[in-house]
């Protein structure tokens, strides 16, 4: 049960599952293409369709675009956020906890950058419900990749039992096969009563099985054949089967895929005649025609086996497949162009994602935003929340620590600047007030040991009063350690955050939820009652000269934040422009918040 809850698998059943409603909506596009084209489209080009179904379906994620043909679609890219996960927490308990601690109450409207809209999954069934779910998938995938090795071995071990090698003869004709398809790899040749069609097996060391009665055909079909089998190796359709059956291993569940499968194959076969084709004289058309459909009406079908490629085909396939034979063309540059159009334009459509409702937002902040994990307190500069606590002077002290920079503006000046309550309330309720902009900027002295717990602190991914690790842990954890957060992140809200304030003074705590429930941000932002965990104590500049130069300055709107790598995270120090004070620290997991290969901004 540990394994299901594992952050990493968690996100990989994420991508699974996203990949597989990309990869159906693309399926159903190419069969859409190859029944208004049909017949007039090349075989080569049919099946070039099918292997960038593949390539979507091994990418991490592609470019966003708006032409990106997902864009009409999307609820897939609601379910790349919120993959198998659809019970959202909605309960006006949410609310009650959020109108008891206010200055939680924005983190999340605050926020652009990362992907982390991801449903509260800590209490009832939804959590459960997704571990059975990777569990049965998981358990699926390991049978259907063992009965795989096992068919592919026990067809390998029946070939080696039954062959018997080729004569001289054969094997000249075969060798002027290879000169002719330009393939110049060693092909082993040998016959075998365990296959009623010719078959090539394995990719590293290719070996081409004929029937035990096909002996008795003359040296030119038996050529066509070769050329047939040798065609298949030229388009490395060993490599291309083996690699479908394993992604289809993790995709089983998907029956749009294995009916992509089969007409893959079938395309696959059609492409192979049609380079064959094009390597022997064109009055010879007619008798590769014959021999394909000799071999066919012998052929019994057997299941596929992801290590061989061969003349094959169903009845029913013969129809298509005479009809592109009788109807070959060596040169037709007009449906040439127009397959390189389609693939061209099917890659630019369906590699690529479409914009998500969060790409909307621009990569400059607003007013009153900030980016991802560099943004600051809840609560920090929205004109709402700033103005109703305007006069509210019983709740400084909370706010002081536990809301934006926009109250730390003016709260956390110098000791010795004579400011009244009232004055600080004015800064609260407008962090660009001429007040705030008389503030006098002065070093602080004191804090090293205290600045460098927190860097070592960091390197763990961690910080003071939270045995939680950043990119680690996942939220899960945390609601079965310290129960429901004070303020819940929202359905509506665009990022998700989980805020805590634990009380006996260990300050406030706002936990950032990415791919797979893992927390990939943890901010701390000291405690109002602890003076050596007041961070509003603390400059900018005893930092930069207890930790030395960062590895990154940026200011946001009225922010700075002040950025440290330290091995695979990062460590924030945000604070306001105007007062160059800590507000907050941050430890950031940037593996753990771009998962698909995103930037981090």
């Amino acid at each position: 049960m540990q394994l299901l809850s594992e952050p990493s698998l968690n996100v990989f059943f994420d991508w699974v599952i996203k990949t597989t409603l990309l990869a159906s909506i693309m399926t159903g596009l190419i069969l859409m293409i190859k029944a208004v084209l049909k017949n007039r489209l090349k075989p080569g080009w049919h099946y070039a369709l099918w292997l960038l179904l593949m390539l979507r379906l091994l990418i991490p994620a592609g470019p966003q675009t708006a032409f990106s043909i997902y864009n009409l679609f999307s609820w897939t890219e609601a379910a790349s956020e919120n993959t198998a996960a659809p019970l959202l927490n909605t309960a006006g308990s949410d609310t009650a906890a959020s109108s008891k601690h206010p200055e939680l109450s924005s983190i999340d409207s605050e926020n652009s950058g990362t992907r982390a809209a991801y449903p509260d999954q800590s209490k009832g069934s939804a959590w459960s419900i997704k571990q059975m779910l990777i569990g049965i998938w998981m358990v699926v995938a390991v049978l259907l990749l063992i009965r795989l090795l096992a068919v592919n071995i026990r067809f390998s071990m029946k070939l080696r039992r039954n062959a018997v090698a080729a004569k001289r003869a054969d094997i000249m004709l075969l060798a002027q096969a290879r000169r002719s398809m330009g393939v110049k790899r060693r092909v082993r040749l040998s016959f075998s009563s365990a296959v009623s069609t010719p078959t090539l097996f394995g990719w590293i060391r290719p070996h081409l099985i004929m029937p035990a009665g096909s002996r008795e055909l003359d040296a030119e079909r038996q050529s066509h054949i070769y050329l047939h089998e040798l065609a298949h190796m030229k388009h490395a359709d060993i490599l291309v089967n083996w690699l479908m059956h394993l992604l289809l291993v993790l995709h089983w569940f998907n029956p749009l895929l294995w009916y992509a499968l089969y007409k893959m194959r079938e395309d696959q076969e059609l492409s192979a005649d049609a380079l064959a084709l094009r390597k022997i004289h064109p009055s010879q058309v007619s008798e590769y025609g014959y021999t394909i459909i000799t071999l066919l009406e012998r052929t019994k079908l057997r299941g596929y086996v992801p290590g061989a490629a061969g003349l094959s085909g169903s009845k029913q396939q013969l129809k298509r497949r005479i009809l592109m034979i009788k109807n070959f063309k060596r040169k037709s540059i007009g449906w040439t162009v127009v397959g390189l159009a389609l693939v061209v334009a099917l890659s630019g459509c369906a590699l690529t994602n479409g914009k998500t409702a969060s790409d909307g937002i621009s990569s400059t902040p607003a007013a009153g935003e900030t980016t991802p994990a560099e943004s600051v307190t809840p609560g920090t500069t929205a004109p709402n929340n700033a103005g109703d606590k305007s006069g509210d002077t019983a709740s400084n002290d909370d706010t002081k620590n536990g809301s934006g920079t926009g109250v730390n503006s003016t709260a956390s000046t110098d000791s010795n600047t004579n400011s009244q309550p009232s004055d600080r309330n004015k800064g609260g309720s407008s962090s660009g007030s001429s007040e705030q902009a008389s503030v006098k900027v002065t070093e602080t002295k004191g804090h090293e040991q205290q600045i460098k717990d927190i860097a070592a602190l960091a390197k763990k991914g961690k910080v003071k009063g939270a045995d939680f690790v950043a990119g680690k842990t996942i939220i899960d954890d945390i609601h079965a350690s310290w129960g429901e957060p004070d303020r819940p992140w929202q359905p509506s809200d665009s990022y998700a955050y989980d805020s805590y304030s634990p009380g006996a003074g260990r300050g406030t705590y706002a936990f950032g939820i990415g791919r797979g429930e893992v927390v990939y941000d943890i901010r701390y932002f000291g405690s109002p009652m602890d003076e050596n965990q007041a961070f509003n104590q603390i400059s900018f500049a005893e930092i930069k000269k207890t930790l030395g130069k960062p590895s990154s300055i940026k200011t946001n709107n009225t922010d700075d934040i002040l950025t440290y790598k330290l091995g695979e995270y990062e460590l924030k120090f945000v604070g306001p422009h105007k007062t160059q004070r800590l507000d907050h620290i941050s430890v950031y997991s940037p593996k753990a918040a771009a998962p698909m290969g995103d930037s981090v901004k």
